[in-house]
């Protein structure tokens, strides 16, 4: 899958390729992350739209429902008629509608008309009811708009990840950002949005992922129970205040369902040595991490004893957190799992270690895309694509003379170049060092 970007945050041009591992590297604000949130939001939001379909119908539905009983109390007295107010709750009218429209309906109708004749219901407003009414019946009756539910969808996705951020900053005035999805000749979707953040879609089809997920800080471990009760601007009713991107509630609820341990799935455990890659995590730090349901809190268990999540260590963390998304089924072929700098709780040696863990899920068939600026990591996961035979494209995200966008470049064939980039600073340092001696 091909994934081309332009003006978007602070990426003038990327051209990049999502499949088997896909490593984005750079300097920090050269947006090695915006693929990754860009693919996250797009998956999300593919995802949702059926929902969003139903969230639609029923928020028009209950709009015209709460008018009615509204109306409705003004002419009959709500303590002597239970039934009124049961039959004209929104929420519980709408869940009739869906399996019996027809009977639903028909009974309020008869409600409404009994009204007419024992209390001093206007006909005015009995005839408002019954057209609104119609309006119901013709709401459920509509086709499903698969185009606007997606659209609607994916504007909250990307709001809740990029805010008003999407318009590229380092040109004066860029006519549009754009984001287009190739897979082989067939175009998947065509995204843009004006400089007033108006988004136009042209959706053809699914990226081919049932899930995606975006892992960045540790931290998530610790604070997972305040994330999970806090709300994403990708919700309906959201807020304006005291809001997290989505990608870090979807983090922290699948951390909480690792609870649901299944067992590891065939795919994931080497058929020669029936070791699987849940064990090689565990293995590296010396125990298991595990969520504690009455505590409401995770817990390293390792020699006998357990730590509590604000104790453990980070890098146990960040080995934890993938094993926990692994034992949980978030991991799986199918999904695309977004890494972004993995490096920087870890130690150079675990570093390594967890680069072979993600070339073996990579080899079973998981997508995943390393947003990264260690050259550890870089030339670990390299050596193992080649030792493995694994499928992997190599980005170097560079810095462009106006220093507030950069370009992408792919450097498979090459990654010395990222590799000397990186460890320039250092070079330097030595150079002064040896200059002062």
């Amino acid at each position: 899958m091909d994934v081309s970007v332009r003006n978007f945050g602070t990426v003038l041009r990327a051209d990049v390729h999502v499949g088997g591992l896909t490593v984005i590297t750079g300097e920090n604000d050269t947006g090695k992350s915006t693929i990754g949130k860009i693919l996250f939001s797009l998956v999300k939001a593919i995802a949702r739209y059926e929902e969003d379909l139903e969230e639609a119908k029923e928020a028009r539905v209950t709009s015209l429902a709460e008018k009615m009983y509204f109306n409705l109390r003004r002419f009959v007295n709500v303590e002597g008629h239970n039934d009124l107010r049961d039959y004209f709750h929104p929420r519980k009218l709408y869940s009739q509608l869906r399996p019996s429209k027809d009977k639903a309906i028909e009974e309020r109708i008869r409600l409404v008309t009994h009204f007419m004749h024992t209390s001093s219901l206007p006909k005015a407003l009995y005839e408002s009811c019954i057209k609104n009414f119609e309006k119901i019946s013709m709401i459920m009756d509509e086709p499903d708009d698969e185009i606007y539910a997606i659209s609607r969808a994916t504007k909250k996705a990307f709001f809740s990840e990029f805010k008003s951020e999407i318009i590229h900053k380092g040109i004066k005035s860029p006519a549009k950002a754009q984001i287009t999805i190739n897979d082989g000749a067939s175009e998947l979707i065509d995204i843009s949005w004006t400089k007033d953040l108006t988004q136009s879609l042209k959706y053809i089809d699914a990226l081919g992922y049932t899930d995606a997920t975006y892992v960045d800080s540790p931290s998530i471990i610790q604070f997972h129970h305040l994330v999970k009760m806090s709300r994403t601007h990708f919700d309906a009713d959201s807020p304006g205040k005291g809001t997290v991107p989505l990608h870090v509630k979807d983090l922290a609820t699948k951390l909480s369902d690792s609870i649901y341990s299944f067992p590891v799935p065939d795919f994931f455990i080497d058929k020669d040595h029936q070791h699987d890659i849940s064990t090689k995590i565990s293995e590296i730090f010396g125990g298991q991490i595990s969520y504690d349901e009455e505590s409401s809190d995770f817990y390293l268990e390792r020699n006998g004893y357990k730590l509590s999540s604000s104790n453990i260590a980070s890098g146990i963390k960040s080995l934890g957190v993938l094993d926990l998304l692994i034992r949980g089924g978030a991991i799986k072929p199918n999904a695309l799992l977004i890494l972004d700098e993995p490096e920087v709780n870890l130690h150079p040696k675990w570093q390594i270690d967890y680069c072979e863990i993600i070339c073996d899920l990579v080899n079973r068939g998981v997508d995943i895309i390393v947003n990264t600026h260690s050259p550890y990591i870089i030339e670990a996961l390299k050596h193992f694509c080649d030792r493995d035979g694994v499928e992997n494209k190599f980005y170097l995200a560079s810095k462009q003379d106006d220093a507030s966008s950069s370009e992408f470049f792919d450097i498979t064939q090459d990654i010395s170049v990222a590799i000397e980039k990186l460890a320039a600073p250092l070079l330097k340092l030595n150079r002064d060092e040896f200059s002062d001696f």
